[in-house]
């Protein structure tokens, strides 16, 4: 009803905005008469609704129209630059926390168009200031911080 009324005074306030600019003569007297035919049919609009619909249903009602699939390859293209993103993110996070530089693969899925990360696989090319026989206790922390960042994913890590 609200959309109704707005273009019955946004077609009233028009004509009466061109009327004011209008030349005098036969010209602005044809204009001026179409302008009135305009008002009458936005005003007459539900009724022709009316007669569509057979007189049945709300004129005014809101249509409903089916509703829009998200696209798949977009939705998948999104979620694989997520992925990357927080690839780097806990690249540079075991950087900055272990002092170890590594290559990180998160495997992701979507289920019902909701990013969920199933994966986590990191391989420790640089240990650092590490040495030999720290190796294992570095992969365990960075094991145990990862899985803590990604719970219930599968976190791989190897050196």
């Amino acid at each position: 009803m609200d959309a109704y009324i707005l273009a019955v005074c946004g077609a009233v306030i028009l004509s009466a905005l061109v009327t004011i600019v209008l030349p005098e003569g036969k010209t602005g007297k044809f204009i001026g008469g179409i302008l009135r035919l305009f008002c009458l049919l936005v005003m007459l609009t539900p009724l022709l609704a009316l007669l569509q619909t057979g007189g049945s249903g709300d004129v005014f009602a809101e249509e409903t129209g089916a509703e829009i699939a998200p696209d798949d390859s977009f939705v998948a293209y999104m979620f694989g630059r997520r992925a990357d993103e927080e690839e780097r993110a806990v690249r540079e996070r075991l950087s900055e926390e272990f002092g170890v530089r590594s290559a990180v693969q998160i495997g992701w899925e979507s289920v019902e168009y909701a990013y969920t990360v199933s994966k986590v696989e990191i391989a420790i090319e640089d240990f650092g200031i590490y040495g030999e026989d720290e190796h294992i206790f570095v992969i365990e922390q960075v094991r145990s911080r990862v899985s803590e960042l990604y719970s219930g994913a599968e976190v791989t890590v190897h050196g």
